[in-house]
């Protein structure tokens, strides 16, 4: 590991990876073992910036310990169950109007899986499970759905910030979360599978996202 100090500024580099970190007072702190990289407020926040490559999806159960409100709500959409509708003879009148077949599998079609899981082909996203791999299996089927990483990213390291401004109780501004991971959202991040690929939109339909935000995610709650 190397530590360099400049200006006000912290570089860390570990095995590759640049931690760039603002110093305002605050104490950072690093484990290697599961890649996880923090911010300790002694008065103001400190934000920490990790590459991409860092940020892997860990499953929306990560996120219930503190959003129960939101995990327990979000349970209940269409969005957190999606991935039944690719299973043969669900969603049957759906798939009639878009003249899709009712009896074909679609839980292994990369083209549908990409939205109907959570980030799939990506760092601990959603991998087609082995059917006789039971670790794969109970896995994949935590990766199933829209779930909160779909639209807030992924969670590897914010998680644990959130984590540790639970247990710590300090202030904290949200610019530090979106350095760490935390997406921020927007219509581009709803279009990313609410857009013409889907076999379901047509071409010319307007994705009418002030209306749909509300519509179908999980009921929102002051923090």
């Amino acid at each position: 590991m190397q530590l360099r100090k400049n200006m006000g500024r912290v570089s860390v580099v570990i095995i590759g990876t640049v931690i760039s970190v603002n110093w305002t007072g605050a104490r950072a702190t690093e484990n290697a073992g599961d890649r996880h990289y923090s911010a300790l407020a002694t008065g103001l926040s400190a934000v920490v910036a990790v590459d991409d490559a860092s940020y892997e999806y860990v499953g929306s159960k990560k996120c219930k310990k503190c959003h129960i409100k939101q995990y327990k709500s979000w349970e209940k959409t269409k969005m957190g169950h999606s991935f039944d509708i690719l299973r043969p003879g669900n969603s049957k009148e759906a798939k009639e109007k878009f003249k899709i077949d009712v009896s074909k599998d679609f839980t292994t079609d990369k083209k549908c899986i990409k939205c109907h899981t959570v980030g799939f082909s990506k760092a601990g996203g959603y991998a087609i499970p082995d059917p006789n791999d039971k670790k794969s299996v109970r896995k994949a089927k935590k990766l199933e759905g829209v779930g909160c990483e779909s639209c807030h990213g992924p969670g590897s390291v914010y998680v644990k910030i959130f984590e540790e401004i639970q247990k710590s109780k300090r202030k904290y501004r949200v610019e530090e979360l979106h350095a760490a991971g935390l997406t921020k959202i927007g219509e581009a991040v709803c279009k990313t599978c609410h857009n013409e690929e889907s076999p379901t939109i047509n071409a010319g339909d307007v994705f009418e996202y002030e209306k749909r935000k509300e519509e179908g995610t999980h009921e929102h709650f002051p923090q």
